[in-house]
């Protein structure tokens, strides 16, 4: 990757980061602000992540056509216009609306970014993967951790609309400077006859494992995490985004530098090491409910991504390239991803049921479905 391109990319994805980070925290308590029920909320991100779930199929199939660029600006650009009308909504309908419409920005982003980066520089994939990843995590800690501050400061409508203008910078910096490189515009319109039907059977395995996945770490993320700790340990704002960050900074700093213990595994069987690390984060994300006591119930908590998600997402993300025809990557990438985000839909739902029986209740359940995902693996 040219070092115009990697400006052009690193920056938005920064911002990105940042703005989704801010986005976390921000709109679960603005809905709670506006005293919208938990419930209501667990079918806002529902019926959100159906919508993007059917969208997300169409979106690689094109991107293998007229590029990735178009795409990632189009996420930046989706996710400024969503930030910056979200402060003037006040009801459940027009959040819901503009909770699809940022969702969406994140699904197409999420949609092309990882071929992107296999095209533009598929020898060093791994660690362009986890040097990219581990920096957007960063910086959604970064905007985790200044959320809380900015609604105290100036309040929920001027925090969104700071948002949505830096996504806004983020889309014309990327379309101005990043040049995509030229094979990924490699596949043509007569590729795509019967192109589903020839799907590797080990993407399916792939599917079906991240659609279990994807139930599982949804149920205990999304709206329901911040909410969690707020109500059990009776946590203030600030102090939610301040979890929330270290949250995320337990992820990206060892994503930045997991390739290098990723490296050394591939003589192995990749397969084990996936299982291990998804084990490790559904263990502890159910036993972090088990404490009274908030810094030892935060404390395993954090270890989830840590030594769990850190090292199990590169290694998942680099398996599904490797499965993917050359041809078809991007729809081949999107159709796992859009098998896998069915399960967010029923996370979120999940959450929102058993969390009003039990506070614990979405962690624990989160966590013994992480490790039942593993199951299909075996078949691999």
């Amino acid at each position: 990757m040219d070092i115009r391109s990697l400006i052009g990319t690193i920056l938005p994805i920064v911002i990105f980061g940042f703005s989704f980070g801010l986005y976390e925290v921000l709109f679960p308590l603005y809905m709670n602000f506006l005293n919208i029920s938990l419930l209501d909320m667990g079918f806002t991100f529902t019926i959100s992540a159906l919508v993007v779930t059917v969208m997300n199929i169409f979106i690689g199939k094109r991107s293998d056509i007229l590029g990735r660029k178009i795409f990632f600006s189009l996420a930046l650009l989706l996710g400024g216009i969503s930030h910056l009308t979200t402060s003037f909504s006040s009801s459940l309908i027009p959040l819901t609306i503009l909770k699809i419409l940022f969702d969406l920005s994140v699904a197409i982003k999420n949609a092309v970014f990882v071929p992107m980066l296999f095209d533009q520089d598929r020898k060093n994939f791994i660690s362009t993967y986890s040097r990219m990843s581990g920096l957007e995590f960063i910086f959604q800690a970064v905007g985790l951790a200044t959320s809380g501050f900015l609604v105290e400061l100036l309040e929920y409508k001027i925090t969104f609309i700071f948002s949505g203008i830096l996504q806004i910078l983020g889309f014309i910096t990327f379309s101005i400077l990043f040049t995509e490189a030229s094979r990924n515009k490699a596949r043509s319109r007569s590729n795509e006859k019967n192109s589903f039907f020839k799907f590797p059977r080990s993407l399916g395995i792939l599917s079906i494992s991240g659609l279990i996945l994807s139930i599982g770490s949804s149920a205990s993320h999304s709206f329901i995490t911040p909410l969690f700790f707020s109500d059990k340990f009776a946590l203030s704002p600030i102090a939610v985004s301040v979890l929330m960050t270290i949250h995320r900074l337990s992820l990206g700093i060892p994503l930045m530098y997991s390739d290098k213990i990723i490296n050394r595994l591939k003589r192995f069987q990749l397969k084990i090491y996936l299982m291990l690390f998804v084990s490790i984060q559904g263990f502890f994300t159910a036993v972090s409910t088990l404490p009274h006591v908030f810094f030892v119930s935060a404390f395993l908590w954090l270890l989830h991504d840590f030594i769990g998600a850190s090292l199990w997402l590169p290694i998942r993300s680099y398996m599904i390239q490797l499965y993917c025809r050359e041809e078809n990557r991007g729809e081949d990438y999107n159709l796992v991803s859009a098998i896998s985000s069915v399960g967010s839909i029923a996370g979120p739902f999940l959450a929102g049921v058993s969390g009003t029986m039990n506070v614990n209740l979405p962690f624990q359940l989160s966590g013994i479905i992480i490790i039942l995902s593993n199951i299909p693996l075996y078949m691999l």
